[in-house]
């Protein structure tokens, strides 16, 4: 399980979530519920380290590449070369199975410095998500609680399995170091494993080659400890309608608008980095990019939010000759470019097309007010729609105000107990089936006592659902009032 804590951040004074592969985020507003979700987002993208090598056997030349270079700036102590090219040559002369070998079995030596360079990429890491966090919110002193010191801020990332602890304590220099555990990580496939490796050409090409190879195992171990991190991670602000119906006129801005990571020069009013982000990946689309199989899980819950919630499908339309593809609406009788449909469709047509053209099973998908511009009856769709997608192996985290989505989770939570006659009779499937242990839901709440917000972790009880009573005293609140008038009246 991964846990993601933070103090002093925004709204709020203290709060911790851990990620299932659904999870609820409900309170009032300006509670920190979007701040946390960007806290779990910019954790998520700071952890996609994309190792990649390259090497040719022949010429014995190898080189790494990365997007963030600064991770490979340690350099390999003789010591270790010696020892790492012995132990490799006594492997690959015995012919046994590197691949099958713990990197807690190699030498002593050899894997401190694993174990240490390993670390010194998680502290990159944790740079990275400072840096994200400033980006997103415009700058570090916008997501500092109000009235709060830079020292005061506080994110800490906790996992059990692999072992993970990393904090994050004020804006200044990173301490104290991140905890790992690489000991039981298997050393990966290396296409290596032959005698031809032997075959030394030149003692610095061998060093070259050797240093590229430990490089190669510290990669593998820091995506080990990652291995439960998602492979891309998404996220879907709120306003999305007015977004997707401005997206034309807004594109021409968003192709000069700093990146996530502030790659462009700013020629245009400043927009939110999740903004930028939200209408670069959609000005990006195109129809050659889709692969998802109508038939596969994923492909099947899409497929539902389509005919179902919408009833119609959205799709591109690159026939116009446009920089950007037209997004299109398109129903058994008709079809409608965005402008001509209800907000309804606006809203949730990136959330189809991001589904269609990026998101894939492991992705995080984040997605603030799924209820907006919906009626009750498409929020109940809707919910059983993000159920699906859990079921298809996304992760999803909403953010919500709707009492209609919590209360359709809860059923869905409770057809575990439903008879047969009773899953046949309400048309349910088996992938509309939720089980508890896939779901976390948190309450945002203002705290006197800590002076912000805090969050409180909702029980889930497998035959009533997310124990959550916000809705229900509004609604009592309201029939009280509903009551008095009445008698006022008498």
């Amino acid at each position: 399980m991964l846990t993601i804590s933070v103090k002093n951040f925004g709204p709020i004074a203290e709060g911790s979530v851990d990620l299932k592969p659904l999870t609820i985020f409900v309170g009032p507003s300006n509670t920190g519920k979007s701040y946390m979700a960007t806290a779990v987002y910019a954790v998520m993208r700071a952890s996609n380290l994309d190792f990649d090598v390259r090497w040719s056997l022949e010429s014995r030349q190898a080189n790494m590449w990365t997007h963030s270079p600064q991770y490979l700036e340690g350099q390999i102590s003789g010591g270790v070369f010696s020892s790492l090219e012995k132990w490799m040559r006594q492997q690959v002369g015995s012919s046994r199975d590197i691949a099958r070998t713990r990197m807690s079995s190699l030498p002593n030596e050899v894997y401190q410095w694993l174990h240490e360079s390993s670390v010194q990429q998680f502290d990159y890491f944790r740079t990275d998500i400072v840096k994200l966090l400033s980006d997103i919110h415009g700058g570090s002193s916008s997501f500092l609680k109000h009235g709060g010191e830079p020292d005061n801020f506080q994110l800490h990332i906790h996992q059990e399995n692999p072992i993970l602890r990393m904090e994050i304590q004020g804006l200044g220099p990173l301490w104290p170091s991140s905890e790992i555990d690489i000991s039981n990580v298997y050393l990966p496939v290396v296409p290596f494993s032959s005698p031809y490796v032997l075959e030394g050409q030149g003692r610095d090409q061998d060093i070259q080659f050797w240093v590229v190879i430990a490089n190669y195992f510290v990669s593998a171990a820091t995506k080990s400890v990652l291995a439960k991190f998602p492979s891309h991670s998404y996220y879907l602000p709120a306003a999305r309608s007015g977004i997707v119906q401005g997206h034309k006129v807004l594109s021409a801005a968003v192709v000069r608008q700093s990146s996530l990571f502030g790659t462009r020069e700013v020629n245009v009013p400043s927009m939110s980095a999740i903004t930028a982000e939200f209408l670069s990946y959609l000005i990006g689309l195109d129809r050659r990019m889709i692969v998802l199989e109508s038939n596969g899980a994923l492909g099947l819950a899409t497929d539902y939010i389509e005919n179902v919630v919408l009833q119609g499908k959205i799709d591109l339309d690159e026939s116009g000759g446009l920089p950007t593809p037209d997004i299109v609406y398109e129903t058994e009788s008709d079809r409608f470019t965005l402008n001509e449909t209800s907000s309804m469709v606006s809203e949730l047509a990136p959330l189809v097309l991001f589904l269609k053209y990026l998101v894939r099973p492991g992705d995080l998908l984040i997605l603030e007010e799924p209820e907006s511009h919906l009626h009750p009856a498409a929020q109940r769709q809707l919910a059983r729609g993000i159920v699906r997608l859990v079921n298809a192996g996304v992760k999803v985290l909403i953010t919500t105000h709707s009492d209609i989505i919590i209360s359709q989770v809860n059923n869905l939570l409770a057809l575990r107990q439903a008879s047969p006659e009773m899953v046949e009779q309400g048309g349910f499937e088996p992938e509309d089936f939720l089980d508890p242990e896939q779901v976390g839901a948190y309450l945002f709440r203002h705290s006197q006592k800590l002076g912000g917000c805090e969050t409180v972790p909702l029980e889930i009880d497998p035959d009533t659902g997310i124990d959550e009573d916000e809705f229900a005293a509004v609604f009592e609140s309201i029939y009280d009032e509903s009551i008095a008038l009445q008698r006022d009246r008498n």
